[in-house]
């Protein structure tokens, strides 16, 4: 009788550890898969209006820098990006109102925007000047503006300043959406300044076979960086996506598509 007690006490207890070991396996392969992220989905809101930043087609294709970027994440992380296109000027209510996870138009960090949003690490640096038509000859300097119409994109990191300069010199600012209709304004004759980045203005020389001149006076530098909610959610991610653009930064991924679309690489003017 003995025996036979041991023998069914020995038989519960194999039992009962071959379950414990498979409940432990398959918790395992849960845990696993979730710190993979493989089912992680980011929500993106950019203007996608225009490459080299960030273009999104009729078809709903993305591309441009922050769509190749963001297509390494996703292959390095195994996350899932869904983007959604909005008005440059509507980006960031989307992140106000939860839609979206991340801000994604390679936007100029601003001061004002970092106070009110979460930014990533800078991804590549740029500077905004006053651009104006090659053969023009009698704009030189900033104060040679007086009475010059400019134009700006709205929402650009360089509007505050010029908003400022205009009352200063007196000029008339003149706001675009995009900034190819901004600069073939200035080609044409339409307005007689266009501030901007370096790089829109190499994009769009580039694009269009056509030349315009900036001058040597500069409005600022600046970074280029992500944006994200100010929350502990937004945090985390922000955190989790800074360490990607830190290893892409290190092995010269991002130098290399920004020398794809920008023609140099822009990673080497990032400003500390």
């Amino acid at each position: 009788m003995k025996k036979r007690i041991a023998m069914v006490l020995s038989l519960v207890c194999a039992v009962s550890l071959l379950a414990a070991a498979c409940g432990n396996s398959k918790k395992e392969v849960e845990d696993t898969d979730t710190s993979a992220g493989k089912t992680k989905t980011i929500k993106i809101v950019t203007g996608g209006d225009g490459e080299p930043f960030s273009l999104i087609d009729n078809d709903g294709k993305w591309t441009g820098i922050d769509a190749e970027i963001w297509a390494e994440i996703e292959k390095r992380t195994g996350w899932k990006a869904e983007v959604e296109k909005t008005t440059f000027d509507s980006v960031f209510g989307e992140l106000d109102a939860g839609r979206a996870d991340v801000a994604a138009n390679c936007f100029a960090a601003k001061e004002e925007r970092n106070e009110k949003y979460q930014p990533s690490i800078p991804y590549y640096g740029d500077a905004q000047t006053i651009a104006v038509a090659d053969d023009n000859k009698d704009i030189q300097t900033f104060d040679d503006l007086k009475n010059k119409k400019v134009g700006i994109i709205s929402g650009q990191a360089s509007q505050t300043i010029l908003d400022e300069m205009s009352k200063e010199i007196g000029f008339d600012v003149i706001t675009y959406e995009q900034a190819n209709i901004g600069c073939q304004d200035l080609t044409l004759g339409r307005i007689d300044a266009m501030a901007s980045a370096v790089t829109v203005f190499n994009n769009y020389m580039e694009a269009n076979d056509a030349k315009v001149r900036m001058l040597d006076e500069k409005l600022l530098a600046n970074n280029v960086t992500y944006y994200f909610p100010k929350t502990d959610e937004g945090k985390a991610l922000c955190d989790a996506v800074d360490k990607e653009l830190q290893d892409m930064l290190d092995d010269g991924t991002i130098a290399k598509i920004t020398e794809k679309w920008l023609f140099a690489d822009m990673t080497k003017l990032i400003t500390k």
